[in-house]
């Protein structure tokens, strides 16, 4: 067997998230996914001990968060670390199933002309990340520890935001295969909770590989997951990865069960419904403006979800799945920001003043007709569904909810110790408030973006691989269960294709 056709998994095994797999075949290299391992990460990084800026490739290196390959990492840090600087990317692509932390973060280290291939909802969620203030550079970048001759004509320290410029990116349409070299790619839409996601059938010299992405078949999809399902059935798959976040789950609640309990919640509530959910997934927003429409309230959402539905006006095919920043049903909320001058007199501050308070892209949303602050939701508290974060717990000291109003809670239950204190903060406010009569008294209702094991058992001997690698998942004698061919691999192992 050439020692140029395999896989090497550089995260993603035995953890769940994190995943980066370079498959290589006949001198073509692509990575899928480049993720963040969130788990490995907060065994050595914290709140108040991150990576340094100048020293942040090798920091992570350090700890093998990074695989320790040359010719992957963008020019700018290479230079601050101990690789050796190349003129030429060494790899051919990165294919990305979708844009959660966990399959695209480290997108940011890259090279620039390593092309990033993706899905339209993809490069949307992550323009849209980046935009609104997040750190990773996954659709333009900055250069860093450049130097320029000022006036003076010395050699000068020029600052990285000065520079922008794009990187390579190529969207693919669903079920429409492309080559990169030997390799051909088939992006299947699968079931997730965020939009754009794909699962993959890639055809090399050796071998036919799927794989699953993140998937289910309890969201709004689930009809794309068994396409993806009976695609692999057709293609004679070799091997599998196969992820397997909630196999030691029985069952799951849908997506509809989540609008049901939303709809049922707004239309028993006697004042404000205040909500919180993944403000990135959409399909869950979804689920809560339809509720809110039906139950004949407004849905207040935050700004980074308004700029999150403005750029998905743009796509032909989302604008008609999710709803305008600007439809009637929904209410833009604006917070009080940096000096606060939201509700101060208008006669004394300008509008220019007032909009300094807000970063550029929040500005536009303060001229929009269903614009709202702390003023609006509380005068028309029996009116709106209100989006409330447990970040943005403050705002509930602006609204003040009235006797009668509720909360739900549609977010992932908390599965470490310092979720559960999290938690526990979280509901002494909603005490406080009185949206809780105690802290056991709160309506939680929340599906996960990945199957349980009745699903992924389904889409393992729906699949019919040859071969099953479980990834994404600290149970994997659940694949063993399904499957006669399990193959466990190692961070850093390989697995020859053919």
């Amino acid at each position: 067997m050439p020692s140029d056709s395999k896989i090497t998994f550089y995260g993603g095994v035995h953890e769940v998230g994190g995943n980066k797999f370079l498959v290589e075949d006949k001198g073509t290299r692509i990575f899928l996914d480049f993720g963040m391992q969130m788990g490995k990460l907060n065994q050595y990084f914290g709140e108040f001990l991150q990576p340094r800026a100048y020293n942040g490739l090798n920091d992570l290196l350090e700890f093998g968060l990074l695989p320790n390959l040359k010719g992957l990492y963008r020019p700018d840090y290479v230079r601050h670390t101990r690789f050796e600087d190349v003129k030429e990317p060494e790899f051919d692509a990165v294919v990305l199933t979708h844009a959660h932390l966990d399959h695209a973060a480290y997108i940011h280290y890259l090279r620039p002309d390593i092309p990033v291939y993706c899905s339209e909802a993809s490069l949307l969620l992550m323009k849209g990340l980046q935009e609104t203030g997040g750190k990773e550079e996954y659709v333009t970048f900055k250069r860093n520890f450049q130097l320029y001759k000022n006036t003076k004509g010395e050699m000068s320290r020029q600052k990285g935001e000065d520079i922008q410029e794009p990187r390579k990116i190529s969207v693919f349409e669903n079920a429409k295969s492309f080559k990169l070299d030997s390799i051909e790619v088939e992006p299947l839409a699968v079931d997730h909770s965020v939009p754009g996601v794909s699962g993959l059938i890639l055809h090399t010299s050796k071998a036919s590989i799927a794989y699953t992405a993140d998937i289910r078949y309890h969201g709004r999809r689930a009809h794309d997951t068994q396409r993806f399902v009976d695609r692999c059935k057709e293609s004679d798959i070799d091997i599998m990865l196969c992820e397997g976040t909630r196999v030691n789950k029985k069952s799951s609640k849908t997506e509809a069960d989540v609008e049901n309990d939303a709809r049922r919640l707004m239309n028993s509530c006697r004042g404000l419904v205040v909500c919180s959910y993944p403000p990135r997934d959409l399909d869950r927003l979804l689920s809560f403006f339809i509720a809110a429409k039906e139950s004949g309230r407004s849905l207040a959402i935050d700004l980074k979800q308004a700029y999150m539905l403005k750029l998905f006006q743009q796509s032909d095919t989302w604008k008609k799945v999710l709803p305008s920043p600007e439809s009637s049903q929904i209410k833009i909320y604006i917070p009080k920001k940096s000096w606060g001058l939201i509700d101060k007199d208008p006669e004394y501050w300008t509008q220019k003043q007032i909009s300094q308070d807000y970063d550029t892209w929040e500005r536009e949303f303060l001229d929009y007709k269903n614009a709202v602050d702390y003023r609006d939701v509380a005068a028309h508290q029996k009116e709106m569904a209100f989006f409330c974060s447990d970040y943005q717990l403050l705002q509930l000291i602006d609204v003040k909810p009235m006797e009668g109003s509720a909360y739900i809670r549609s977010v992932t239950e908390p599965f470490n110790d310092e979720m559960e204190l999290k938690e526990e903060r979280v509901k002494r406010w909603l005490v406080h408030f009185g949206l809780l009569k105690n802290e056991k008294a709160w309506k939680h209702s929340h599906v996960s973006g990945h199957g349980s094991g009745d699903q992924i058992k389904h889409v393992i001997e729906g699949s019919n691989a040859k071969t099953l690698i479980p990834i994404h998942t600290e149970h994997e004698e659940y694949h063993k269960k399904w499957h006669n061919n399990v193959v466990e691999t190692a961070f850093g192992g390989s697995l020859s294709i053919g």
